[in-house]
């Protein structure tokens, strides 16, 4: 059986007797209920259901205080806390139906009609995972992002066929990579970073990935066996609501993933100034960075976390546990 962590909501009532307690500071129940003209046994009920709240406490009948401010943000990181590990569970519930469909769509290509409104794309050999790009996603759309467990193969790629993987990404709006932890100190593969993060090739780093996949635009790519690092036998998919359920589960493993180094993410120094107090604009200017860059980072981090407010934002972003290297 599960214990419920959220807070109890504050009903009217107590609510009114909170805003006393605030205004009178009385010391004891009694004092309370003395200053609130109510029966001391009602008090104590309503000042319990307050404690268990987080809003104050009470030992031997004196009471403690907790700061409105203290209380109310330690409510909001378990409920971040909460909301992460309930993302955190339906990605692994994603990640269940996502490696269920390579073999659905393998039977499903063999009886495949040319009026499928459903498109099915096979590609066999060494260089099927790049070939399958080529053919079918690398026009068309503004993001491209892509699991890579395994670049053995890749840093063996012709290096005029890498060169011209850079320039087609060159035009997108995003364009992301998860990678393994050990690739960070691969020579090659950092030579390789370094000339696609040029042209806005985001990467960062993660153990343990799922499988080789990406998304490109509409179009879901997949090994034809789940959890391949770079299959020779590979799936894809046009269609836009497969797309959307393989980049539920790119978005949560990059919410995981750090980036090359350690660097921090651009918005980093931005949310630490204005954790301060210090607005966007100001922080911005601070930084010396035009504000419409900074607007545009912080939207960025909202992305990132699932928020759509700044104070979410800053709730998020203190219970991930970096909020000096995120």
């Amino acid at each position: 059986m599960m214990v419920s962590t959220r807070a109890p909501e504050v009903d009217m009532e107590d609510r009114a007797l909170l805003e006393l307690i605030y205004r009178r500071r009385p010391r004891t129940v009694a004092e309370l209920a003395a200053a609130a003209h109510m029966d001391d046994g009602a008090v104590a009920d309503a000042a319990a259901r307050l404690a268990q709240g987080g809003a104050l406490s009470i030992r031997d009948g004196v009471i403690a205080y907790a700061k409105p401010a203290m209380w109310t943000a330690d409510h909001v990181q378990r409920e971040v806390r909460t909301m992460l590990q309930t993302t955190s569970d339906a990605a692994s519930r994603i990640e269940a139906l996502v490696s269920d469909l390579p073999a659905l769509l393998r039977h499903w290509a063999v009886g495949e009609a040319s009026g499928d409104l459903v498109p099915v794309f096979v590609r066999h050999g060494p260089q099927a995972a790049e070939d399958l790009w080529y053919d079918i996603a690398r026009e068309g759309s503004d993001t491209a992002w892509s699991v890579l467990p395994d670049l053995g193969r890749y840093l063996q790629t012709d290096p005029a066929r890498a060169s011209r993987f850079a320039e087609m990404f060159a035009g997108k709006r995003s364009v992301r990579a998860l990678l393994p932890r050990s690739m960070a100190q691969d020579a090659r593969f950092v030579a390789i970073a370094e000339r696609y993060a040029a042209v806005g090739v985001e990467f960062r780093l993660l153990d343990d990935l799922p499988s080789w996949f990406w998304i490109d635009g509409d179009v879901l790519a997949l090994p034809i066996e789940w959890g391949e690092g770079w299959p020779t036998s590979v799936v894809g998919v046009r269609n836009a609501s497969l797309a959307e359920l393989g980049r539920s589960l790119f978005r949560e493993l990059w919410r995981r993933g750090e980036p090359i180094g350690g660097v921090e993410q651009s918005w980093a120094p931005l949310l630490m100034l204005m954790k301060q107090g210090i607005t966007l604009d100001a922080a911005s200017h601070r930084l010396g960075i035009n504000p419409r860059t900074g607007r545009r980072r912080v939207a960025a981090a909202m992305e990132q976390y699932g928020v759509s407010t700044l104070f979410a934002l800053g709730a998020a972003w203190a219970a991930d546990g970096k909020p000096t290297a995120r």
